[in-house]
């Protein structure tokens, strides 16, 4: 990892040096705007930077506001010029007014927009019933008072610091898992908003739970819930890459305006005891590939399950999400979850746009983009409300399990789809069907009074009789969306969602990474789309600088470039070379180690003592893990795992190695270079990596000798080129593999 690491460090400080010329070569003599506008409760502006300038101010007016001063750290620098976003703004008209300030805190100069109108998150759905209003912000936008506003980045994720009670008094926490660590002993329920800038990598945050997720978690399920926060990115450009969020025991959480890439797990995740959340305009792209095939786009985009309910999943972006959304645990939910999607996109997604599992969903005003799967699942106790979506090119729009087209079409009508299990029921009225040139597989009753998808309706507040039931489990629709206590929801027409969601799901402006599909192509393909995964492997952050927050050089994302504009980028590092290794977690953690190790971690498949220590956290070596190390000399390589027996893995020059009953592999490196351990069969755990010299013969067929051993014997390397006895290392000697020394 750490030549990955360098390597990105070249290429950022390339960057940087590129940006450092361009800008000299645009400085102005006063504020010149680029871009101003408006987005969601947030208003922006891009401008050139001035001659002179050591810092800017940005002031807002509008709605009753006159020149209220906008936090400094909203000021950042990129290659083409700075950006400033101010959000917590409620609907309406404002102007902001940017002011060039040199080195003394005099004024340069200042210039204001035109007026720009900011429009109103769309507030709706189960997570706003029972009173409450998700994060840290008002209902009309605004930031709760007395909240909490911390500024995180790639450079402070780990330093910055923010004040939290333990019910007695307050003290200050370093770093963001700390923080949000603090906030899950459930005695503090102040507002809290943590803004993301830039892009943050898992290798940068430290305390990452399992090496997949910022960790929220309360103490309790009752009064000590982790409660009010908001997560949100600025801008256009902040991205988790390599990560995603965990939620337990939490309530009124909101997730807004991030990128979520390459996550180990899943990119969220409300995992047990999660009441009240709130996700929406984030872009969900690929995750890591795990172990099983229908896991090579990632696990999935957001999972719901154990009583995470009152959930609205509204105005995302998810860009061909191998299973987008689970919802209902895999063993009983004591009640059905309450759930609501609207407004999002699923851009070329294959299924699970939802399903649904011992939930009720009320899903209205989603477009489908292209899915060539499924769109709604309706499995086993569940209740779903389908109204006003636009399905463009999705050949089987709605399914039941057990029913419909999972039984019609279906090679095992038995198992289906959904593998064996019983159905729910579906209410469907005003979706737009737009299947030209597909194959569509939708059944209503109107069609099929047996094998039915949905069951239709004329009217929005039609009932499904009693009398209808699930072919497979005989489950009847509770008619939620008509009872009493049902929140009020206002769908747009179908006919218009395209254009609606397409203008306003996802980050700000569409976020920095932007895609369109090649339909012909891609509304039929299962596969990963190698252009789009090239894209986000090879994605980076083109931020150069946040006002108001420290950096720690040129070499760090953000950082002001090394050395005098123009100058040379340093050259490629060569692979640092180990000799010893050590507990994987240390090694992971460890930029020097000279291991680079991706995958994800676990402290939940046992431990392994060494050397009288006993570890608890393994790599999880699934298809998405490797480890790779560069060595000077013949070694002898140990792997200590846990749990693995039987399991396979693959180490270079060696092949294929079956983990035995003790769970210690032990081999013979047989030459100096790079190697590479991966997962060969079924995946595995390993907990600690031991090298030690090569000191003994007979190690895999390898003897030590002199540099006599020739004799005139022609001798080769592994390369099979002709070597002399003067060589060193390892050589080819009558068909026999020697180390000279």
């Amino acid at each position: 990892m750490e030549t990955m690491n360098k390597l990105h460090t070249v290429r950022k400080r390339a960057m940087m040096l590129t940006a450092a010329v361009l800008l000299a070569a645009t400085r102005l003599s006063a504020v010149d705007f680029t871009e101003a506008a408006g987005w969601l409760e947030t208003a922006y502006a891009t401008w050139q930077p001035v001659e002179g300038a050591a810092k800017y101010e940005v002031y807002y007016s509008g709605e009753g506001v006159t020149m209220q001063k906008a936090d400094e750290q909203l000021v950042r620098r990129y290659a083409d010029g700075y950006r400033a976003d101010v959000p917590g703004l409620k609907a309406g008209s404002y102007t902001l007014t940017v002011r060039a300030v040199d080195a003394e805190g005099a004024t340069l100069s200042e210039s204001t927009t035109a007026a720009l109108v900011v429009k109103p998150h769309l507030r709706e759905g189960y997570a706003f019933t029972e009173g409450v209003v998700p994060g840290a912000y008002n209902l009309d936008g605004t930031v709760k008072n007395g909240a909490r506003i911390i500024y995180v980045t790639a450079q402070n994720v780990n330093t910055v610091t923010c004040n939290v009670s333990d019910g007695k008094a307050e003290a200050e926490y370093t770093g963001l898992a700390n923080i949000l660590t603090a906030y899950g002993k459930g005695r503090d329920k102040t507002p809290l908003v943590v803004r993301i800038i830039g892009t943050i990598t898992d290798k940068e945050y430290t305390g990452l739970k399992d090496g997949n997720f910022i960790q929220m978690e309360g103490s309790n399920a009752s009064d000590r819930m982790v409660e009010n926060i908001t997560i949100e990115g600025i801008g256009s450009d902040a991205t988790l890459y390599g990560f995603g969020i965990c939620f337990k025991r939490t309530r009124g959480i909101e997730v807004r305006n991030v990128g979520i890439m390459l996550f180990g797990d899943d990119a969220i995740s409300m995992d047990t005891d999660n009441y009240h959340n709130w996700i929406h305009n984030c872009d969900f792209f690929y995750g890591k590939p795990g172990a099983d095939a229908d896991q090579v786009k990632g696990d999935g985009s957001i999972d719901m399950k154990y009583r995470s309910t009152l959930a609205t999943i509204s105005h995302n972006h998810f860009f061909d999400s191998g299973k987008v959304m689970g919802c209902g645990g895999a063993t009983k939910e004591e009640t059905n979850l309450l759930l609501t999607f609207h407004h999002n996109w699923f851009d070329h997604c294959d299924s699970r746009c939802p399903r649904l599992n011992l939930t009720t969903g009320h899903v209205y005003n989603n477009y489908y983009d292209g899915v060539p799967t499924y769109g709604i699942g309706c499995t086993e106790g569940s209740n779903a409300f389908v109204e006003c979506n636009y399905f463009r090119n999705v050949p089987r729009p709605m399914m039941i399990a057990g029913q419909g087209t999972d039984y019609v079409y279906a090679s095992d009508p038995d198992k289906g789809t959904f593998s064996h299990q019983p159905g729910g029921m579906t209410k469907a009225y005003n979706n737009k069907i737009d299947n030209a040139g597909v194959n569509q597989k939708l059944f209503y009753q109107t069609d099929d009074a047996q094998e039915f998808d949905a069951w239709l309706v004329e009217n929005r507040t039609d009932k499904v009789p009693e009398t209808v039931k699930a072919k497979k489990g005989g489950h009847v629709y509770n008619n939620f969306d008509t009872a009493a206590g049902m929140y009020e929801s206002h769908p747009d027409a179908p006919e218009q969602v395209p254009e609606l969601v397409q203008a306003w799901a996802g980050r700000c402006n569409g976020g920095d990474l932007k895609w369109t599909f090649n339909n012909s192509v891609d509304d039929a393909s299962h596969d990963v789309n190698e252009e789009l995964k090239a894209a986000i492997t090879s994605y980076t952050s083109k931020l150069l600088e946040v006002q108001g927050i420290e950096t720690t050089g040129g070499d760090e994302p953000g950082g002001e470039p090394g050395g005098e504009p123009g100058g040379e980028p340093e050259p490629t590092p060569t692979p640092t070379e180990v000799s010893q290794g050590g507990y994987v977690v240390d090694l992971m953690n460890d930029s020097e180690s000279g291991f680079t190790i991706a995958g994800g971690t676990s402290n939940s498949k046992g431990t392994v003592t060494v050397d009288g220590t006993t570890y608890n956290t393994c790599l999880k070596m699934g298809s998405s893990a490797s480890v790779t190390f560069t060595i000077s000399s013949p070694m002898t390589l140990t792997l200590y795992f846990a749990a693995s027996e039987g399991k396979r893995v693959s180490i270079t020059d060696i092949g294929k190695v079956t983990i035995p009953s003790t769970n210690i592999v032990t081999c013979s490196l047989p030459a100096a270079g790079t190697y590479t351990i991966t997962k060969d069969n079924g995946e595995s755990y390993l907990y600690y990596i031991a090298l030690s010299p090569v000191t003994v013969t007979g190690l895999t067929g390898i003897d030590l000798s002199q540099h006599s051993v020739g004799n005139g014997t022609p001798m080769y390397n592994l390369a099979g080129q002709r070597v002399d006895r003067s060589y060193k290392g390892i050589v080819i000697v009558g068909g026999k593999k020697r180390v000279l020394r």
